[in-house]
């Protein structure tokens, strides 16, 4: 077990610490996040680090269900006692990173946890299965930045973003929040593309290939991929790109990598292809499902 969560269980069994909580107070910032997730009655959603429900409830007047995960069990006893008559929410004290999620089409809105940030995201975002179809989440702006960069270095966001399109659609201050962090947040809009980049049964594939490439994304284009692609096919492959091969390959864009991989499917044998490293697709296998 990691050492993060042993910790997290052990914070479950003790009083909450609220000075350490960043809550949501804005109700036009509430307003605006759930605008942007275009809720229907028929959506099951998940938020993530509810709190006190500041966006729970609003929430479950517009969806079908809510699934309100809370890990810290005083904000947890809040949330009950303030349901009342809201059936269609289910509160969960639990640890995000280790519940099942569900098996049909989901949507997430939450104001997620910022020290687990990345964690939270590939949870969501690594198995092309999973049935995430759009999020709208809260994060700290420096990673907002990371996983909307352009252009892309990292061979992880690179991975999700074949699937998902990322955005980072505006600042958030911190007056939006009580007690306010001492740096700014962002709203993130994640949206499945309905024409994946890759199909998903790629994905491990694909993973290998951007985890090799952007090994050093400063290597130009034809050193970077030397490895996979003979000169002959590498001159190929430039022209079809219609890009220098001295191009740093951390230049490329998510269509210029699709590009990349269906070239390598095509046209180099397959013991030529990248392979992962024992134990990295590990959290793309199948998960638990509610």
């Amino acid at each position: 077990m990691s050492k993060y969560h042993k910790t997290h269980r052990e914070k479950l069994k003790k009083p909450s610490n609220f000075s350490a909580q960043h809550l949501l107070i804005s109700k036009r910032l509430i307003h605006d996040m759930i605008d942007l997730a275009r809720i229907r009655s028929t959506d099951t959603v998940l938020d993530i680090g509810a709190g006190t429900g500041a966006l729970t409830f609003p929430l479950a007047e517009k969806a079908a269900r809510v699934l309100a995960i809370e890990a810290d069990p005083a904000f947890v006893d809040k949330l009950l006692g303030k349901m009342k008559d809201s059936s269609n929410i289910l509160v969960k004290q639990s640890d995000f990173l280790e519940i099942p999620l569900p098996r049909n089409p989901f949507a997430v809105v939450a104001n997620i946890p910022y020290s687990i940030t990345t964690p939270i995201m590939g949870k969501l975002l690594e198995c092309p299965g999973l049935p995430l179809q759009r999020a709208v989440l809260l994060v700290e702006m420096g990673a907002a930045k990371r996983f909307t960069a352009v252009p892309i270095q990292d061979p992880r966001i690179l991975s999700w973003r074949m699937q998902y399109d990322i955005r980072l659609v505006r600042t958030v201050s911190p007056r939006h929040f009580a007690p306010p962090p001492q740096v700014d947040s962002a709203i993130l809009t994640i949206h499945r593309r309905k024409k994946p980049l890759i199909a998903a049964s790629h994905q491990p594939k694909f993973t290998a290939l951007a985890a090799y490439g952007l090994r050093d994304a400063r290597l130009p284009l034809f050193a970077a991929l030397s490895g996979v692609f003979t000169p002959p096919q590498m001159a190929k492959l430039v022209k079809v790109l219609r890009v220098d091969r001295e191009l740093p390959v951390g230049r490329l864009n998510e269509e210029q990598w699709g590009t990349v991989f269906h070239t390598m499917l095509q046209h180099v044998p397959a013991n030529r292809w990248p392979k992962l490293r024992k134990g990295a697709g590990s959290k793309s296998k199948k998960r638990k499902r509610l």
